[in-house]
């Protein structure tokens, strides 16, 4: 018979009951001894705790109404000690989580400097010119709050140059404990994008403290009235942005899962984008690329192109309206697939130019100058505005990118902020696993959050996805994932500690004797199933450089912006019953019980 022993503990059972019976002889012993000396009756004359019970024992000293009255107090007074003990204890436990234990085998505080206030803050002032010679640093400005250690509570946060991936499933705290804390506090420019209008609701008020706010929502999500428009093509002056342009409409129309076709999709694209070079050089609207790609016989694009002193772009367009009909007609189909979402007038409008002088032209290269806002809100799917959201994502990245080569130290100063929320289904930049490894060094830090491993496998591939996952510095996992192959990995990286188990075994001569052994043996800190169940209000962060480490979320709410928050929620949510500390999506554990303590 064998059974598990933790780290420091004892098995021995005759010990552990000797040990019981004493400490129980002492109270009683006390409990007899504190009236005596209190009250004083006859034939007690100041005898110790032993002997005092010994002499009441024999009858030497008379026990009386006053002792009696002294021990009832005595008792009450230990039961109240007892309750109060167990209530403390029981709301410790109800604070914490059953996953809490195994932060004593995860990373400890001297791995995690670089994510701790002084590293960043020392890092903002390495990466940031203006924070060179300042002499305290602003939380804000030193990095992004991710979270707290569960052991021993410290704050853990992203540094300009870190880029983050974050794995969190549905209703896992998401939004509440990294896209609105990491959006409210960036002190530059803030790229947000989202399926739902409440991180508006929630942010928008703050946000305009620090300079304009911008809301590209061609499907109504956030339910406003137009009030920004964007030209596609205003970035477009060669083949190379034409073909990148042209990337976003390819990805974001293929279904998840669906393989490319190694002859139409690739065709098809370089048309669009070709067509796409036409309309900028040609001063048109993004609306005429669709209109020719719907007319196969048209070559007005490829004369404009030659006219524009691009030959071989207009040469490969007459080269597909020259092919038989039944390839070329499946060239344009695909091109016309790409481009559906322009199909929708209500769409369109937000990228042609208005006729209001009210709605203005949102222009990026303009943006990552200023510590400006812009919110880019699609619900996803076929015909969404999917395309034109990972485009002007990209487009605001790519002039930050230009600014930075420009700036001192190659750096945007302060940082353009992106949290690319539902990125998956959004914002599907087929480039990001490349981009993320030198955007940080550019001032261009990112949060991509994703619902599941698996749904940045079906967007990027899977080699694209462990590229993503692997250029990230700081990773987290927030729970709520069913993904065992994602699951086992995460495990591994954790590791294992050692455990300490017993084994007993009885002679077979009759008389009982027995003989124990104990041994150690590896097991994970974090198994597969408590990864899966891991409780609300925690998350894992593996961070390059340093083991993994098990954090408490820091969800706005006990933020140092929450009552700013609640009152943009108050102005701008439309259901004023809306109480976003009862949401589902609220981690139900608190960020601020007691912290485990570190192991010596």
């Amino acid at each position: 018979m064998s059974r598990t022993v933790g780290p420091g503990g004892s098995s021995d059972s005759s010990g552990l009951i000797a040990g019981g019976l004493a400490v129980l002889a002492l109270a009683a012993a006390g409990a007899v001894w504190l009236p005596l000396r209190l009250t004083e009756p006859p034939g007690y004359h100041g005898e110790g705790l032993f002997s005092a019970a010994g002499a009441l024992i024999s009858g030497r000293i008379t026990w009386t109404v006053a002792c009696t009255l002294v021990a009832v107090g005595e008792v009450l007074v230990v039961a109240a000690l007892a309750a109060g003990v167990l209530l403390l204890t029981r709301g410790r436990r109800l604070r914490g989580s059953r996953v809490d234990e195994a932060a004593r085998h995860m990373a400890r505080r001297g791995d995690l400097k670089h994510l701790s206030p002084d590293g960043v803050t020392a890092s903002a002032k390495r990466l940031r010119a203006s924070l060179a010679d300042a002499g305290t640093v602003a939380p804000d400005d030193a990095g992004v709050l991710i979270g707290r250690t569960v052991a021993g509570g410290m704050e853990l946060r992203q540094s300009w140059e870190d880029m983050a991936v974050d794995i969190w499933g549905p209703r896992t705290g998401k939004t509440t404990a990294r896209a609105i804390p990491a959006t409210v506090s960036n002190p530059g420019p803030t790229l947000v994008t989202s399926v739902k209008g409440d991180i508006i609701d929630a942010t928008r008020e703050l946000r305009a403290t620090r300079g304009e706010i911008w809301v590209f929502d061609p499907q109504q999500v956030w339910g406003q009235p137009q009030q920004m428009w964007w030209n596609p093509l205003g970035e477009v002056a060669t083949i190379t942005d034409a073909r990148r342009l042209a990337e976003h409409f390819a990805s974001a129309e293929r279904e998840p899962g669906m393989q490319r076709d190694a002859f139409f999709d690739p065709s098809a694209e370089e048309l669009v984008a070709n067509l796409l070079l036409a309309a900028a050089v040609g001063g048109r609207s993004i609306l005429e690329v669709y209109r020719w790609a719907v007319n196969p016989r048209d070559e007005s694009p490829a004369d404009i192109l030659t006219s524009a002193g691009f030959q071989l772009p207009a040469d490969s367009i007459i080269g597909v309206v020259n092919m038989p009909d039944q390839t070329r007609g499946g060239v344009y189909a695909g091109a016309q697939k790409m481009l559906m979402c322009l199909t929708e007038p209500s769409v369109t409008a937000w990228v042609s130019p208005p006729t209001s002088s009210a709605i203005r032209q949102f222009r990026p290269e303009t943006f990552v100058a200023t510590c400006d806002t812009v919110y880019l809100l699609s619900q996803g799917g076929p015909g969404s505005p999917a395309p034109l959201i990972a485009a002007l994502t990209d487009a605001v990245l790519r002039a930050g990118e230009l600014r930075a080569r420009a700036s001192p130290g190659r750096r945007l100063d302060p940082p353009l902020m992106s949290v690319l929320d539902e990125a998956a289904n959004i914002c599907r930049i087929r480039q990001l696993p490349a981009l993320y490894s030198y955007y940080g060094s550019h001032g261009l830090p990112i949060i991509t959050v994703l619902q599941s491993y698996a749904q940045g496998m079906d967007v990027w591939g899977r080699e694209g996805m462990r590229k993503l996952w692997s250029a990230a510095n700081v990773r987290t996992y927030g729970g709520g994932v069913a993904d065992p192959e994602f699951l086992e990995e995460l495990s591994r990286l954790i590791g294992e500690h050692d455990v300490m188990t017993r084994s007993t075994s009885t002679n077979g001569s009759g008389f009982g004797q027995q003989s124990v052994s104990r041994q150690t043996r590896r097991q994970r800190v974090l198994d597969v199933a408590e990864l899966h169940a891991l409780p609300r209000g925690r998350m894992v962060v593996y961070s390059s450089g340093a083991p993994p480490v098990l954090a408490r979320t820091a969800p706005w709410q006990t933020g140092p912006y929450a009552d700013a928050i609640k009152a943009s929620i108050a102005r701008w949510d439309p259901d004023s019953r809306n109480d976003w500390s009862l949401k589902a999506d609220t981690p139900q554990v608190q960020s601020f019980d007691t912290p485990v303590q570190e192991p010596r």
